[in-house]
């Protein structure tokens, strides 16, 4: 079987998205300045002498500009180059001016704030060279920004879950394909690049254009691949350190605008599904043009989301966030209802309160004196069963609908609460409502496989005591009523029944061998260019020409220009 080797090192390219408001920030400006210095030397530093050709700044109309915090020695000694933006436009844009710059056949985007660990660039180009449609996502590990050097105390991460909201959620999984990506730090060929449109043009400022990526990836023929070798510590923002805060402001609205188009563009039938969420109807998401979406969509054949759900199956048919049915839980002797107390879609604070409260349609009444739950949740009542049991089906917990909040009840002193669900399944989310099928327990119990049961205390539940199967005391304390089938999970059965012939396991992802030989020849002619995207910043990194071998695809450092 014919093969490569990779020869030559493209450019690097960095974005830096600075708005003009810095300019009335100037320690700001200063920190944002120094990170992305720090960033090119760090990626300068991680690839071997002789590769690194070129790092191009995307400057996004700061004030003052960028160069005046890049002095000019250092970048010549770093071999920076910097696109200016007169005007800010924005991280999304910023990204669009890097990729439109780069003239290679491979573009990486980094965050300003990272470094790269040694052989990082190896990885990324190993998965990279045998799939065009393939976009590649580092392992991304903890950044100690005293030294920046990577903090051995944290793990990495890279994959990420797409909820109905239109946000997304980290997870771990066995395999390394994700179906969505974070959106800082990946790898996408030229061509691919190319042929997907690249970003939404009518996208602004930052956040949404992830959530696009990943769905016309996967919807249009291509893959999104974990490398977990390749190692990118990153600095996290964390309010208790103000250096990792953002110098720049980002425009909420525009993000939630960003995120309806992502998903109204490719949802389809499932887009009604945004009503169910305020902020959603409150944009007018049913009135925005996605004409973008569909060209992109009718020019590349692409499959339907009901196509997406199914290829991802683990998470929205096994951890339950397509329900084949939603329900309200009631105490059986109050005849009160499991209710949560927090907000529709993504919880800020990653955790909220659950109450025994009267049964009741729509949202609940705030109390006296407190503020009511913003964004106000219309379902609070309403649950349906989530997280994949130890046989990798559904189901181990419950979660509140059209939220990301789990049931939990961690320790037994501390009332039940809500907690961001672990779709894999964590031991202090198992708990279900038995049904009398269990061997030793009474039926009608809030049980957990760690031996105890939920029980009411007052207007709160924490753990108790179990009633096993046969006691003449045993009676039902916990029942599921109500019981609703949701709109998702009927149009995903239909489609299903429609054209099976689109659901079933093949390679359609992967490229021929004609194509690969197509874009290995094409960069064989013009070279390989990476992009990484900071959101401050945007790297592009030119690397490797392509020569045939006989053998396996490998990368041969060179010092060859």
């Amino acid at each position: 079987m014919s093969c490569w080797r990779l020869q030559k090192v493209l450019s690097l390219e960095v974005a830096v998205p600075l708005g003009a408001e810095d300019f009335e920030r100037g320690s700001a400006m200063r920190k944002e300045g120094e990170f992305a210095q720090k960033t090119a030397k760090a990626v300068a530093e991680s690839v071997p002498p002789g590769i690194l050709a070129e790092i191009i700044v995307v400057d996004d109309g700061s004030k003052p500009s960028i160069a005046s915090t890049f002095d000019k020695e250092e970048r010549e000694k770093l071999g920076v180059r910097i696109v200016r933006h007169k005007f800010a436009k924005g991280l999304i844009q910023a990204k669009s001016a890097g990729a439109r710059n780069a003239t290679g056949d491979v573009i990486v985007f980094f965050d300003c704030h990272v470094g790269p660990q040694t052989g990082w660039h190896t990885e990324l180009m190993k998965e990279i060279s045998g799939n065009y449609r393939r976009i590649v996502v580092p392992s991304i590990t903890n950044l100690n920004i005293d030294t920046w050097k990577q903090d051995s105390r944290g793990g990495g991460v890279n994959k990420c879950y797409l909820t109905w909201d239109a946000d997304f959620k980290w997870f771990n999984s066995k395999d390394n394909y994700m179906p969505v990506l974070s959106g800082g730090l990946l790898g996408i060929s030229r061509k691919w690049w190319n042929e997907t449109g690249g970003y939404d043009s009518k996208m602004k400022s930052w956040g949404g254009e992830n959530i696009d990526q990943s769905l016309r990836t996967w919807l249009c023929g291509g893959e999104i691949v974990a490398v977990p070798k390749a190692e990118v510590a990153h600095m996290w923002r964390t309010p208790d350190d103000p250096r990792t805060m953002s110098g720049y402001e980002v425009d909420t609205m525009a993000s939630i605008v960003n995120r309806a188009r992502a998903a109204k563009g490719w949802y389809g039938k499932f887009a009604g599904k945004l009503k169910e969420f305020p902020w959603y109807p409150y944009v007018g998401f049913d009135r925005l043009d996605v004409s973008e979406f569909k060209e992109v969509q009718q020019r590349l054949g692409c499959r339907p989301f009901s196509w997406f759900l199914w290829r991802f199956k683990s998470i929205y048919e096994h951890a339950g966030l397509v329900p084949e049915k939603t329900f309200k839980v009631r105490h059986a002797k109050s005849g009160l209802c499991l209710t949560y107390l927090g907000p529709t879609g993504t919880h800020q604070q990653g955790q909220d309160e659950v109450r025994l409260e009267p049964c009741k349609e729509g949202p609940r009444e705030p109390e006296d004196g407190a503020m009511p739950t913003m964004p106000p949740n219309q379902n609070p009542q309403r649950w349906h069963l989530a997280n994949r049991n130890s046989d990798g089906l559904c189901c181990s917990g419950l979660r509140a609908l059209n939220t990301d909040q789990c049931l939990s009840s961690p320790m037994k002193s501390v009332p039940v609460q809500t907690h961001i669900c672990e779709v894999s399944g964590r031991n202090d989310m198992m708990l279900k409502i038995t049904d009398g099928t269990e061997q030793h327990l009474a039926p009608g119990q809030f049980a957990s496989p760690s031996g105890f049961c939920l029980v009411k205390k007052g207007s709160y539940i924490q753990q108790g005591p179990c009633k096993a199967k046969g006691d003449s005391k045993a009676r039902v304390v916990w029942e599921i009523f109500d019981e609703k089938e949701p709109a998702e999970y009927k149009m995903y059965k239909q489609a299903l029944e429609l054209k099976p012939e689109l659901y079933v396991d093949d390679a359609s992802s992967e490229i021929t061998a004609q194509q690969s030989k197509s874009f290995v020849d094409g960069i064989a002619s013009i070279g390989a260019k990476f992009c990484l995207k900071l959101p401050t910043c945007h790297f592009t990194i030119n690397v490797y020409k392509l020569s045939k071998t006989n053998s396996a695809i490998t990368l041969e450092h060179s010092n060859h220009r």
